[in-house]
Order: C-alpha cells, then sequence, then structure tokens
C-alpha cells in the first residue's frame, strides 16, 4: 500500500513542477524567447491588433511610396478619391476584417532585416468620422512560408506576423503583388 501512496505523491510532485515551470516560462520576455512570443486573449484566440469596431470606420487611406487611396463613407456606401482608383475593393468588408485583426506572432526586429517595412509596402489606416486614428499598420513582405506578412504598428518597435489574407484586398487595390 506505500508503494502506490509513493507513487501518487511522486506524480502529483511531477505535477507540480512541470506547472511551476510552465508559469515561468509563461512570465519571462519575449526576449527570452529569441524575440519571440505568442500573444493570445483569454479564450485562447490570438489577440486582436486593436479595439474598435467597424462601424466606427468612416475613412480608410491605403498608401504606397507611390499612391494614396482615400476612401470615405456615405450615408449609402463607400467612396473613393480619385474616383478611378480602388475600383474592385469593398472598403465596407476589409473594415469588417481588419476591425477583427491579429496577430500571434511577435519578433524582435533582427539588424540588416527590412522585413519589406523600410519602406513599408503599404500603410493602413482607418480613421472615425472626426478624423481620429483608429488603426494604421506598416504592411511589409511575405513571410518565407508564404501565409503571413511581416508587419508593424507606428511607434511599436517589434515587428508582428498576421495571416496574408487580411492584406490581400488593400494590396490588390494599390496594384501590388500580393499571392
Amino acid at each position: 500500500m506505500s508503494a502506490a501512496r509513493a507513487g501518487w505523491s511522486l506524480l502529483l510532485a511531477a505535477g507540480i513542477a512541470l506547472s511551476l515551470w510552465q508559469w515561468r516560462e509563461a512570465a519571462e520576455s519575449p526576449q527570452a524567447h529569441g524575440g519571440h512570443t505568442h500573444l493570445h486573449d483569454d479564450s485562447g484566440k490570438p489577440a486582436r491588433l486593436y479595439a474598435w469596431d467597424a462601424a466606427q470606420a468612416a475613412q480608410v487611406i491605403l498608401a504606397t511610396p507611390g499612391a494614396t487611396l482615400r476612401m470615405r463613407r456615405g450615408a449609402q456606401d463607400w467612396t473613393a478619391a480619385p474616383p478611378e482608383a480602388g475600383r474592385g475593393f469593398d472598403a465596407a468588408d476589409f473594415v469588417a476584417l481588419f476591425s477583427q485583426a491579429r496577430s500571434d506572432r511577435v519578433l524582435a526586429p533582427q539588424p540588416g532585416q527590412p522585413y519589406g517595412l523600410a519602406p513599408a509596402q503599404l500603410r493602413i489606416e482607418v480613421r472615425d468620422a472626426a478624423g481620429a486614428t483608429l488603426a494604421s499598420l506598416d504592411v511589409g513582405a511575405l513571410v518565407p512560408d508564404g501565409l503571413g506578412r511581416y508587419v508593424q504598428v507606428p511607434g511599436e518597435q517589434q515587428i508582428r506576423i498576421i495571416p496574408a489574407y487580411q492584406t490581400r484586398a488593400p494590396l490588390a487595390a494599390m496594384a501590388l503583388d500580393n499571392p
């Protein structure tokens, strides 16, 4: 009987030790993991980049080093400036998707690695009716696996990776290469 009790005690001690190790790993900074971490909300989903609702968006501005497209929400629909630009870009669909943008990977920038962000291929800005910025994001190159894209929130030091589908429509609207 005491051998069974010793076995259960050993199993309990191992479980406690594993829990403490996981807690210590979670508390460490991203630099302890080579600058890489996963960010999740309480439900286990990757954390949202922004905290705004699509209904708040009144303007979408897409800017490349050579061109700018401005979309403004009207009473009925979104309009583009210049008017001929952005044909086929559905601002309402984009805003609905972008308001839920999530990033589950964060990297510390490595010297000499531009990530397609020096300069950014595209800057996305979403503003409310008063002109206040709801979201701003610099979009860079595809990651090597082709499933994500390097991005940077202006003012943040770290580089984020978001799913590539979140940037397909604005890249296409600006006639940038996007698989």
